[in-house]
């Protein structure tokens, strides 16, 4: 059990500095204690080590779990206790597969900490395949002059800055508690990477608030009609009467394009063939994007579509990464009846296109729920599809599910490192909170608190031009995986060249 402290230390300032809890300079120290733990670790014990340490962190930071599952999957307290503890040693396992990588490499280069954390971070939030995603850097969210760099590289760049202090941290550590000589060029590079990304961001910040200042405006109002999904199920017109008497008050107040949340008009589904969008928003003369259910035969889709002014509906979008247990169940297909255990989940249909919603001479990348913490989703939204970029970025999001913990907020910051890698607003309408509208550098300009009902209005501008992110996409989590192909390379050749060097000579 001793041997488990100093992870389990690493897991509560991992989930303390991360959003929620928000203790942003413990971002900077708290792998230090996993790696006193991994000094003389075989990598099979560091995978585990590792791993502890996530479930910790999953343990401190998604509490909310257990209430997704319990109105989800309508299971009983203990067993969604039960899935909790199984989701978190899941998505917990990422660190151990991180700490594994880290002490393989360690013994095959012997390269200081400052190097091999950042390779091994970034390779494995890259590669390893998470349920509910999320990256280590996004703990650097409130210091915004830190952020800008994901304009470069995405957030998997934030959590290698994160990795290098980190890692100069515990070599510095190392070298003063064994008399080593120190560590000169780890504390170096850790220094530079700090004042290059803060001076790289003052600069930035400056650049795009100026190119926004600049920049055709439209006024846009966002709609949270504080309904949740319970409540949307026993009164389905309690959502739609409130988002249409918002939609009438931001009209009077000057919106020209109003954001309803996901399904936010839920009375009937809509059919290929409508076109009217009256009943939609109540007779207010004003154009929206709202979230609604498409059917097309036995396919159902979850949908955004736009309603311009005189009431036409136009261009729609389908949402194509389907929250798993939610939208569908695993297995679904082959064993219906696991929908009659799960009565809240549906099975949903995938959407196959990309491309923006248009309304006006403006294009908007609209994505759903959880589709804006997935940055290559977005990425694909954000591109040229023969008619230029978007102008800005949309999200319709049903965040009653997650109850009262963290998620909202983890949701919200995730979310808002989309605008930094495409330097673009985006437009967040959620159904109970928290909605809100982040400006090109990840600020959060205004906010509709969680389980309040009101609205929120802004003089959107209308933004061009791209970023080296959405050219070059992760570029380094790719970078992070051949530096580890290459170490295993070079191991093998050295293996076949000790193996030839042991055969008998005849």
């Amino acid at each position: 059990m001793r041997r488990l402290l100093l992870p389990t230390l690493s897991g509560v300032l991992y989930f303390l500095s991360w959003i929620g809890f928000g203790v942003w300079p413990l971002a900077f120290v708290c792998f230090v204690p996993l790696l006193w733990s991994l000094r003389d670790a075989t990598p099979r014990r560091a995978l585990w080590l590792g791993a502890w340490m996530g479930f910790v962190t999953h343990l401190g930071g998604y509490t909310w779990i257990m209430h997704v599952l319990q109105v989800f999957a309508n299971a009983p307290l203990p067993l969604a206790f039960a899935g909790y503890l199984v989701l978190c040693a899941v998505q917990g396992l990422l660190f151990g597969v991180m700490s594994y990588v880290l002490v393989w490499m360690g013994r095959r280069t012997h390269w200081p900490a400052a190097a091999l954390l950042p390779i091994a971070l970034v390779a494995t939030e890259f590669g390893y395949p998470l349920l509910f995603q999320s990256y280590t850097g996004i703990a650097l969210m409130p210091v915004l002059p830190l952020v800008q760099i994901a304009e470069l590289g995405g957030t998997l760049i934030l959590s290698a800055l994160q990795a290098v202090v980190n890692g100069a941290l515990f070599d510095a550590l190392e070298a003063w508690r064994f008399g080593k000589p120190a560590p000169v060029g780890a504390m170096m590079a850790s220094l530079i990477s700090l004042l290059g990304s803060a001076t790289y961001g003052y600069v930035r910040l400056v650049r795009v608030e100026h190119v926004e200042r600049a920049a055709p405006k439209v006024s846009i109002g966002l709609a949270q009609p504080n309904v949740g999904e319970l409540e949307l199920h026993e009164n389905p017109l309690a959502s739609v009467r409130t988002l249409q008497d918002e939609t009438a008050e931001l009209h009077a107040r000057g919106a020209e394009l109003v954001i309803w949340p996901e399904v936010g008009f839920n009375t009937r589904p809509l059919r290929p063939g409508d076109t009217d969008g009256r009943t939609i928003i109540g007779g207010v003369p004003v154009a929206a994007i709202i979230g609604a259910i498409r059917v097309d035969g036995r396919k159902v889709w979850n949908s955004a579509l736009v309603v311009d002014d005189r009431a036409r509906i136009g261009d729609h979008y389908d949402k194509i990464q389907l929250l798993a247990f939610g939208e569908y169940i695993p297995g679904g297909e082959w064993f219906p009846e696991l929908y009659e255990w799960s009565p809240l989940s549906s099975p949903l249909a995938r959407g196959q296109s990309t491309a923006p919603l248009r309304w006006r001479s403006w294009r908007f990348a609209t994505f759903i729920c959880y589709e804006d913490i997935l940055p290559g989703i977005v990425r694909s939204i954000m591109a040229d599809h023969g008619e230029g970029r978007a102008h800005a970025m949309v999200n319709l999001t049903n965040d009653s599910w997650y109850g009262a913990g963290h998620e909202q907020e983890q949701h919200l910051m995730l979310a808002a490192a989309r605008s930094i890698e495409h330097r673009r607003w985006l437009l967040r309408a959620t159904s109970t909170g928290i909605s809100a509208f982040v400006n090109a550098t990840g600020r959060v300009l205004q906010r509709i608190g969680r389980n309040q009902r009101g609205v929120a209005l802004a003089e959107v501008p209308m933004l061009q031009g791209t970023t080296p992110y959405q050219l070059l996409g992760d570029w380094p989590g790719w970078v992070a995986l051949a530096i580890i192909a290459g170490a295993a390379l070079r191991e093998a050749a050295r293996a076949r060249e000790h193996g030839a060097e042991k055969m008998p000579a005849r």
